[in-house]
């Protein structure tokens, strides 16, 4: 899991191309307006969706992870929090949607110490297919917040690591 503000440019140097591109985006987004939709940056392997939702409470929301697809969670309007954790495989799978959207849900679990990111606009965070993530935590009260998301085909992610 990555965590920082768009306007940090160290990730020039450090990061995968991937993950630097989809911050280019989201950078470029920010400064404009986008329409709610999906957007294709390099066919499947690389996805925006641009896209508005309300927070609410956390008790509400579930946690998840993504198998096929990294995420870049931009927050372009609005403040939330975003629970996270690791998945040590403890985890009971509350509803398996990964043929139908990459997700995968997980019921409460007492036993892991989730830490709740606070995201306000410009803030981001990376999350991996081992990384469980609680997305539209209300900060305080309910709000509507605007988000970009940019999906990384982990598979191709992979093929520049491993050089």
């Amino acid at each position: 899991m990555i965590y920082s503000h768009i306007n940090v440019l160290e990730h020039c140097c450090i990061y995968p191309e991937q993950i630097a591109r989809a911050l280019d985006f989201c950078r470029e987004a920010a400064s404009k307006e986008w329409v709610e939709d999906t957007y294709f940056l390099e066919g499947e392997r690389l996805t925006a969706k641009v896209f508005s939702r309300e927070t609410g409470p956390k008790e509400e929301k579930f946690p998840e992870v993504h198998k096929r697809y990294a995420e870049v969670q931009f927050m372009a309007e609005g403040e939330e929090y975003i629970g996270y954790y690791p998945d040590f495989g403890k985890n009971r799978i509350k509803e398996d949607c990964l043929k139908e959207k990459d997700t995968l849900y997980y019921e409460e679990n007492p036993e892991v110490q989730e830490i709740m990111l606070p995201m306000k606009a410009g803030c981001y965070a990376v999350f991996f297919p081992e990384d469980v993530h609680r997305p539209f935590c209300q900060m305080g009260k309910k709000q509507a917040v605007k988000r970009i998301v940019v999906k990384i085909d982990v598979d191709w992610l992979r093929q520049f690591s491993d050089k």
